[in-house]
């Protein structure tokens, strides 16, 4: 699933040692005009899912692709993906995929958001309707139950537990956490991060109207990170000082780090723009510490040791990942001067390899030395079992590097 796990550690079990040297094996690339293709995820029989929208025939497809590069099966999904959050999709125990949603996005119609079942043989299960404009990617607990969070369109949303059987087990309002894909603890607690929350007026009827009108007369939004217990009852929200677009991600030692976009409504005109957050919570809600530079910060990897690795980059284009331990101390830096931005959560493989990608594709070793780059656009990379990457390249081809031929 995005971030590879429920903690969204972007830590994966597989060695991606023997890719050394960042060639494109294959590219894969579905049938239409102007593809948009979400962040891919792997199954455990090796099959690489991924969402894709034709953006001239406003459909969606769920496809699988061979660890070959060939389409197996592509699935009509109605409607299109959302733009908001390229919601990748998720691949449970029993090897169903589920994917999220958003239809009517074009066509000035009401929009809707849908939850996706399909068996692993690309066979339509169920879809459930929910309540909002924008659906975040899902996440699939220890005990199977799909959690995804939504944006209604009078600013605030809700995060919702499904069953397996698209049955919604229960819903609680929250702030929006459309972008942010929930995550979850090994004791079932549920972090989601929120873009905002207004406190609508008591007995007021919700509408986009009502919100435009409330921030022009000076409504403030509030943004969050949440934590809900498995029942759906909050235990807890930690106020940050922007908007947090990006999914949480849980360290070894239950300590929730997350990123926000700083404040936005009291930018800089001498720094072009805000300051941006980076926040480490432990599991009581409270701050332990945090980092505030005019950087755009990315969601975090956390290795096996409890090792941070968090990937920036700043207005001279260089691309940056500090090596951190669990106290915000750095043990090293990595840049790459002039190479653009990255875009994306990294992901380390199991020897300890980091992988970031933006306006390129970076292979960093466990020292912070450089190991290969890749300089064109990729999207957030994935490691299979055999240590390909798998990438967006571009928008629209799903890319393959290097694996045990190379």
């Amino acid at each position: 699933m995005l971030g590879h796990d429920p903690a969204h550690s972007g830590r994966s079990e597989h060695s991606a040692a023997t890719n050394s040297s960042g060639i494109i094996r294959w590219k894969f690339q579905p049938q239409g005009s102007g593809n948009r293709l979400s962040i891919p995820v792997v199954g455990a029989n090796g099959i690489i899912y991924v969402t894709g929208t034709d953006l001239a025939a406003h459909s969606s497809h769920l496809y699988a692709v061979s660890p070959r590069g060939t389409e197996r099966w592509a699935l009509p999904i109605s409607g299109r993906l959302s733009w908001e959050n390229e919601a990748s999709p998720a691949v449970a125990s029993d090897g169903t995929i589920y994917a999220t949603g958003t239809e009517n996005i074009s066509y000035g119609l009401p929009k809707k958001v849908y939850v996706y079942a399909v068996s692993a043989a690309g066979v339509f299960l169920w879809k459930s309707e929910l309540e909002g404009a924008v659906v975040s990617a899902p996440t699939i607990g220890n005990d199977g139950i799909i959690y995804v969070g939504t944006h209604d369109p009078y600013g605030n949303g809700h995060l919702y537990a499904i069953q397996h059987d698209g049955n919604i087990r229960w819903k609680v309002e929250t702030g929006d956490i459309s972008m942010s894909s929930p995550a979850i603890d090994a004791d079932g607690t549920i972090y989601a991060g929120s873009y905002g929350h207004v406190d609508l007026p008591e007995g007021a009827t919700p509408s986009a109207e009502m919100l435009r009108r409330g921030l022009n007369e000076g409504w403030k939004i509030e943004c969050d990170v949440y934590a809900f217990d498995s029942g759906g009852k909050m235990k807890w929200k930690f106020k940050t000082d922007g908007p947090v677009p990006q999914s949480p991600t849980i360290g070894t030692d239950g300590t929730i780090y997350a990123a926000d976009i700083g404040d936005t409504e009291n930018a800089s005109t001498a720094h072009h723009g805000t300051p941006e957050n980076f926040y480490a919570i432990d599991r009581d809600g409270k701050l332990k510490w945090k980092l505030t530079e005019y950087w755009e910060f990315y969601a975090p990897v956390v290795g096996a040791d409890g090792i941070i690795y968090l990937a920036f980059s700043d207005d001279s284009l260089t691309v940056y990942l500090d090596a951190m331990t669990p106290d915000g101390k750095v043990k090293w830096r990595f840049s790459d001067a002039g190479s653009g931005r990255v875009s994306w959560q990294p992901a380390i493989g199991g020897v300890g390899t980091i992988f970031l990608a933006g306006d390129g594709l970076w292979a960093v070793n466990p020292n912070g030395a450089l190991k290969w780059s890749y300089k064109h656009h990729a999207g957030s990379p994935v490691i299979g079992a055999d240590g390909t990457v798998y990438t967006i390249c571009g928008d629209d081809k799903l890319c393959a590097f290097g694996g045990p031929s190379h």
